[in-house]
C-alpha cells in the first residue's frame, strides 16, 4: 500500500511539472495559479456503484454544491426511511417522496430512467469502463436526463480518466478563460493533452481558493 501510494505521488508530481512547463509558454498567470496550489491527483469514487454516483451527480445538475447536498441528503435519508435501496427506490410510486425531497420532475424521471436501464443491465460499470470516453458517452446520453456534462464527470471522477476537458461546465471555463484570456482558450488546452483531467480540476482547486 504504502509503496503504491508513493507511486502515485510520484505520478503526480510528475503530471503538475508537466503541466507547469505547458502553461508557462501560453500564460504566465496560469502557471503561477498552478504553481501555488501544487501537485494533486484525481479523486477516486468507485467505493459506490455507478448508478449511485450517476444518481448523486443527476440530483446535484445546476445546483450549487451546497444545495446539492442538501438534497441529497434528504433522498438518501427517505431511502433509508423506506427501507430500500439504490437503484431500486427510484420508481414511480416513490416519485411523491422524491419530488417532498426537493428533486425536480425532470430530474425524478432521469432517475427513474437509469433505474431501468440498470435492470436491463446497461449500465454495467465494468463494461463501460473498458470503452474510451467517446463511447461511454454514447452509451449514457441514450439515457434520458444525462448529458455531455454527466459523462464527462462520470469518465473523471469515476473512471479517472485523465484526458478530459469538460466544455460544458461553467467553472472549469471561467477560470480557464480567466487565466489566459477566453481567446486563447480554445486552441490553448490542446497543448495539454494527454492531462486535460488534470488541468480541469486544477480550475476547481483555484475557484474554491479565491476569495467569495
Amino acid at each position: 500500500m504504502l509503496r503504491k501510494e508513493r507511486a502515485n505521488t510520484r505520478e503526480s508530481e510528475l503530471i503538475h511539472s508537466i503541466l507547469l512547463n505547458t502553461a508557462i509558454k501560453i500564460s504566465e498567470p496560469l502557471h503561477d495559479a498552478l504553481e501555488v496550489i501544487g501537485p494533486f491527483g484525481i479523486p477516486i469514487r468507485t467505493d459506490q456503484s455507478l448508478i449511485h454516483f450517476l444518481a448523486k451527480i443527476i440530483v446535484g445538475q445546476q445546483l450549487s454544491t451546497k444545495a446539492a447536498s442538501s438534497i441529497w441528503s434528504r433522498v438518501e435519508i427517505a431511502i433509508n426511511a423506506s427501507g430500500s435501496r439504490i437503484p431500486e427506490y427510484f420508481s414511480e410510486v416513490n416519485s411523491g417522496e422524491m419530488r417532498l425531497c426537493g428533486v425536480s420532475s425532470n430530474k425524478i424521471k432521469a432517475l427513474i430512467s437509469i433505474c431501468m436501464a440498470d435492470k436491463k443491465g446497461e449500465l454495467c460499470s465494468k463494461s463501460l469502463g473498458i470503452l474510451d470516453h467517446a463511447e461511454r458517452s454514447k452509451k449514457l446520453l441514450r439515457l434520458f436526463g444525462i448529458g455531455q456534462w454527466t459523462c464527462d464527470m462520470t469518465s473523471i471522477f469515476y473512471y479517472q480518466s485523465p484526458d478530459i476537458w469538460p466544455i460544458n461546465d461553467v467553472t472549469v471555463q471561467r477560470q480557464f478563460g480567466r487565466l489566459i484570456g477566453q481567446r486563447k482558450s480554445e486552441t490553448a488546452i490542446q497543448q495539454f493533452v494527454p492531462y486535460r483531467t488534470y488541468l480541469a480540476l486544477a480550475m476547481y482547486k483555484i475557484a474554491d481558493s479565491m476569495p467569495k
